[in-house]
Protein backbone atom coordinates (compact mmCIF):
# COMPACT_ATOMS: atom_id res chain seq x y z
CA UNK A 1 0.00 0.00 0.00
CA UNK A 2 1.32 3.43 -0.93
CA UNK A 3 1.55 6.23 1.66
CA UNK A 4 -0.22 8.52 -0.83
CA UNK A 5 -2.88 7.11 -3.16
CA UNK A 6 -2.89 7.74 -6.02
CA UNK A 7 0.83 8.39 -6.04
CA UNK A 8 2.12 10.61 -8.85
CA UNK A 9 5.93 10.50 -9.26
CA UNK A 10 5.80 14.00 -10.78
CA UNK A 11 4.63 15.29 -7.37
CA UNK A 12 7.69 13.94 -5.54
CA UNK A 13 9.83 16.75 -4.12
CA UNK A 14 13.22 16.32 -2.39
CA UNK A 15 11.65 15.94 1.08
CA UNK A 16 7.91 15.89 0.48
CA UNK A 17 5.10 14.91 -1.86
CA UNK A 18 2.78 17.54 -3.33
CA UNK A 19 -0.92 16.92 -2.78
CA UNK A 20 -3.80 18.24 -4.87
CA UNK A 21 -7.03 19.97 -3.92
CA UNK A 22 -10.10 17.72 -4.01
CA UNK A 23 -13.43 18.42 -5.72
CA UNK A 24 -15.31 20.24 -3.00
CA UNK A 25 -14.98 23.11 -0.58
CA UNK A 26 -17.24 23.67 2.42
CA UNK A 27 -18.08 26.60 4.64
CA UNK A 28 -17.96 26.15 8.42
CA UNK A 29 -21.70 25.49 8.30
CA UNK A 30 -21.49 22.82 5.62
CA UNK A 31 -22.51 24.71 2.49
CA UNK A 32 -20.79 22.86 -0.35
CA UNK A 33 -18.93 24.50 -3.24
CA UNK A 34 -18.46 22.02 -6.09
CA UNK A 35 -15.22 22.52 -8.03
CA UNK A 36 -16.16 20.02 -10.74
CA UNK A 37 -17.90 22.83 -12.60
CA UNK A 38 -15.01 25.29 -12.34
CA UNK A 39 -12.87 27.27 -9.96
CA UNK A 40 -13.77 29.32 -6.90
CA UNK A 41 -12.22 32.62 -5.91
CA UNK A 42 -11.74 32.73 -2.16
CA UNK A 43 -12.29 36.26 -0.98
CA UNK A 44 -10.10 38.26 1.42
CA UNK A 45 -10.70 37.13 5.03
CA UNK A 46 -12.74 34.12 3.87
CA UNK A 47 -12.30 30.71 5.50
CA UNK A 48 -13.18 27.41 3.82
CA UNK A 49 -12.54 23.74 4.36
CA UNK A 50 -11.24 21.59 1.52
CA UNK A 51 -9.53 18.24 1.25
CA UNK A 52 -6.75 16.52 -0.57
CA UNK A 53 -7.62 14.61 -3.69
CA UNK A 54 -5.34 11.86 -2.48
CA UNK A 55 -5.90 9.48 0.39
CA UNK A 56 -3.01 9.13 2.82
CA UNK A 57 -2.10 6.01 4.80
CA UNK A 58 0.23 6.58 7.75
CA UNK A 59 1.93 3.40 9.00
CA UNK A 60 2.45 2.83 12.72
CA UNK A 61 6.15 3.74 12.53
CA UNK A 62 5.66 7.13 10.79
CA UNK A 63 3.98 10.46 11.45
CA UNK A 64 3.30 13.11 8.86
CA UNK A 65 2.47 16.77 8.58
CA UNK A 66 1.22 18.97 5.81
CA UNK A 67 2.30 22.45 4.88
CA UNK A 68 0.92 24.78 2.29
CA UNK A 69 2.92 25.38 -0.86
CA UNK A 70 5.24 28.33 -0.27
CA UNK A 71 4.15 30.09 -3.47
CA UNK A 72 0.55 30.10 -2.20
CA UNK A 73 1.59 31.17 1.29
CA UNK A 74 3.54 34.09 -0.16
CA UNK A 75 0.25 35.33 -1.59
CA UNK A 76 -1.33 35.38 1.87
CA UNK A 77 -3.31 32.15 1.65
CA UNK A 78 -2.99 29.62 4.48
CA UNK A 79 -3.71 25.98 3.63
CA UNK A 80 -3.83 24.67 7.18
CA UNK A 81 -4.21 26.75 10.28
CA UNK A 82 -3.71 24.34 13.17
CA UNK A 83 -4.18 20.76 12.05
CA UNK A 84 -1.09 20.01 10.00
CA UNK A 85 -0.07 17.01 12.12
CA UNK A 86 -1.21 13.57 10.96
CA UNK A 87 -1.01 10.71 13.47
CA UNK A 88 0.37 7.23 12.93
CA UNK A 89 -2.44 4.97 11.77
CA UNK A 90 -4.51 7.71 10.08
CA UNK A 91 -6.20 6.70 6.85
CA UNK A 92 -8.22 9.01 4.62
CA UNK A 93 -8.34 12.32 2.81
CA UNK A 94 -6.74 15.19 4.71
CA UNK A 95 -9.12 18.06 5.43
CA UNK A 96 -7.53 21.45 4.78
CA UNK A 97 -8.28 24.73 6.56
CA UNK A 98 -7.98 27.38 3.86
CA UNK A 99 -7.89 31.03 4.87
CA UNK A 100 -7.21 34.04 2.66
CA UNK A 101 -5.58 36.71 4.82
CA UNK A 102 -4.59 38.85 1.84
CA UNK A 103 -6.50 41.76 0.34
CA UNK A 104 -6.89 39.96 -3.02
CA UNK A 105 -9.06 37.07 -4.19
CA UNK A 106 -7.26 33.78 -4.81
CA UNK A 107 -8.44 31.16 -7.30
CA UNK A 108 -8.90 27.60 -6.04
CA UNK A 109 -9.51 24.77 -8.49
CA UNK A 110 -9.81 21.01 -8.41
CA UNK A 111 -6.47 19.29 -8.89
CA UNK A 112 -4.24 22.25 -8.08
CA UNK A 113 -1.08 21.47 -6.11
CA UNK A 114 -2.15 22.98 -2.81
CA UNK A 115 0.03 21.48 -0.10
CA UNK A 116 2.84 19.07 0.60
CA UNK A 117 3.13 16.15 2.97
CA UNK A 118 6.29 15.30 4.89
CA UNK A 119 6.86 11.98 6.66
CA UNK A 120 8.99 11.41 9.74
CA UNK A 121 10.21 8.08 11.05
CA UNK A 122 9.51 7.20 14.69
CA UNK A 123 12.02 5.36 16.85
CA UNK A 124 9.45 2.57 17.25
CA UNK A 125 5.89 1.89 16.12
CA UNK A 126 3.13 3.44 18.24
CA UNK A 127 1.17 1.15 20.55
CA UNK A 128 -2.18 2.90 20.01
CA UNK A 129 -2.35 4.29 16.48
CA UNK A 130 -4.99 6.72 15.30
CA UNK A 131 -8.25 4.78 15.00
CA UNK A 132 -7.46 2.51 17.98
CA UNK A 133 -10.60 1.59 19.93
CA UNK A 134 -9.22 3.23 23.10
CA UNK A 135 -8.91 6.59 21.34
CA UNK A 136 -11.51 9.10 20.24
CA UNK A 137 -10.38 9.24 16.59
CA UNK A 138 -13.09 11.36 14.95
CA UNK A 139 -11.64 11.55 11.46
CA UNK A 140 -10.42 8.03 10.68
CA UNK A 141 -11.29 6.95 7.10
CA UNK A 142 -12.20 10.53 6.17
CA UNK A 143 -13.74 10.78 2.74
CA UNK A 144 -13.65 14.24 1.20
CA UNK A 145 -14.00 17.44 3.19
CA UNK A 146 -15.07 16.69 6.77
CA UNK A 147 -16.58 19.36 9.04
CA UNK A 148 -15.38 19.76 12.63
CA UNK A 149 -16.57 17.18 15.12
CA UNK A 150 -15.50 19.31 18.08
CA UNK A 151 -17.75 18.50 21.02
CA UNK A 152 -17.11 21.68 23.04
CA UNK A 153 -19.69 23.82 21.25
Amino acid sequence: MFLVNPYNPAHQQPNSIDLMLGRELKTLYGKCIDLKMGSYKIKPNEFLLGSTEETVHIPYDLVAHIDGKSSIGRLGVFIHISSGFIDSGFNGNVTLEIYNCSDKEFELYHGMNICQIVFETLTSPVEKPYGHSDLNSHYQNSNGTVLSKYEGL
